[in-house]
């Protein structure tokens, strides 16, 4: 073969190359928030699958409005039986969820929550996500953030001195940000399997942009919803923070995680650091025996407790007897991972669309499914 012919091969090559980078970049742009927020699952219906009172939860749906006008659901919830009184003196677990699918998806995991930690827990929902109003982009879920917050501070069931932020993948993102940006507002905060940034996740989970889309990369103006963890963390000053990182995760990098241990720990000089083996949102299950003792000390350290009551308390026994009984089926849906294209979704989800169908079938025994 002469070389005229070699180079006319190798430019039509390069050519085909050029186009599909064109085409994930073009995607990457035009519908990144379709890619990062996906508040209805397919295949799943988008109302709410159940409610916090079927996981021994009392609770109270709010709305609140962001500074853009927004409103937004949410659901403050705790165990069952406790008064005001003893609400007012347990840490508020303020959550942000992951990025798939409604808050509802979310009870199991609440409810050990709220046991575990032994306190009351407020959900808001991201805007577009269950009965919230609006679209999702990385402003929005700021403000969305900032409102919640902004009530818990004005709510008289709430120890202003204990408020806990917790934030799950997509979510750690929010939680970060929304404690940098309230210096003095925050007990302390979780966070559990989240990114660097969203410039950092792009060319591993689409290999093929890496050269044009990461840290210091030519096209990263393309990157709209940005989640700069590193830039939030470096406001948070000596704010106590507990990481949470699967070391299986099979969604999110582990070493991101890691980068922000690092990063905390010369800033701060401590952070609480549990290392689990278990996957991105698996690891409250697989990994139980490590994960809930580490949040729970992490928490009591930190939360100012008015009350010498018992973790034992009986006025917790809805909850703990949603905890004791065989959890035979109901998860929450996994995080679907930023950026992943739509034929690696129903692989994300596992077992949980069975699940949230069977928990709604006529004649279902609830208790024996939870």
């Amino acid at each position: 073969m002469s070389s005229f012919w070699i180079m006319r091969w190798a430019l039509k090559a390069l050519g085909g190359v050029s186009a599909v980078v064109a085409v994930g970049l073009g995607l990457v742009y035009q519908f990144q928030e379709k890619l990062l927020y996906l508040p209805r699952i397919p295949g799943v219906p988008n109302e709410f699958a159940y409610l916090p009172d079927r996981f021994g939860l009392e609770y109270e749906d709010i709305y609140i409005t962001a500074k853009d006008g927004t409103r937004l659901h949410s659901w403050m919830m705790w165990p069952k039986g406790w008064s005001k009184q003893k609400r007012r003196s347990r840490p508020t677990v303020l959550f942000f969820q992951e990025n798939a699918g409604n808050m509802s998806f979310r009870l199991p995991f609440l409810r050990l929550v709220a046991h575990h930690l032994h306190c009351q827990v407020f959900a808001p929902s991201y805007r577009g996500y269950g009965l919230s109003q609006g679209k999702p982009n990385e402003s929005g879920l700021q403000m969305d953030a900032q409102a919640a917050l902004e009530y818990l501070t004005t709510d008289s069931v709430v120890n202003k001195d204990n408020i806990v932020i917790f934030g799950r993948s997509l979510g750690g993102a929010v939680a970060f940000w929304v404690a940098a940006a309230n210096p003095g507002l925050v007990n302390s905060l979780i966070v559990e399997n989240t990114f660097w940034s969203i410039e950092a996740v792009v060319g591993k989970v689409m290999p093929f942009l890496a050269p044009f889309v990461g840290p210091g990369r030519l096209f990263n103006f393309l990157i709209r919803n940005r989640w700069c963890n590193d830039e939030a963390i470096a406001k948070l000053g000596q704010l106590p923070v507990c990481l949470l990182s699967s070391l299986q995760d099979e969604m999110l990098p582990p070493e991101h995680m890691e980068r922000m241990h690092k990063m905390l720990l010369a800033q701060q000089g401590r952070v609480t650091w549990v290392p689990l083996q278990a996957g991105h949102m698996d690891a409250y299950e697989t990994a139980a025996q490590d994960y809930w003792p580490a949040v729970a000390k992490f928490t009591q350290h930190h939360a100012r407790s008015l009350d010498a009551e018992s973790e034992d308390d009986q006025s917790d026994a809805g909850v703990q007897e949603a905890v004791q009984a065989t959890n035979a089926g109901a998860k929450p849906p996994s995080a679907v991972g930023p950026f992943t294209d739509g034929s690696s979704r129903p692989s994300q989800l596992h077992d949980e669309q069975v699940v949230g169908a069977a928990l709604q079938a006529p004649g279902h025994d609830y208790k024996k499914e939870l």
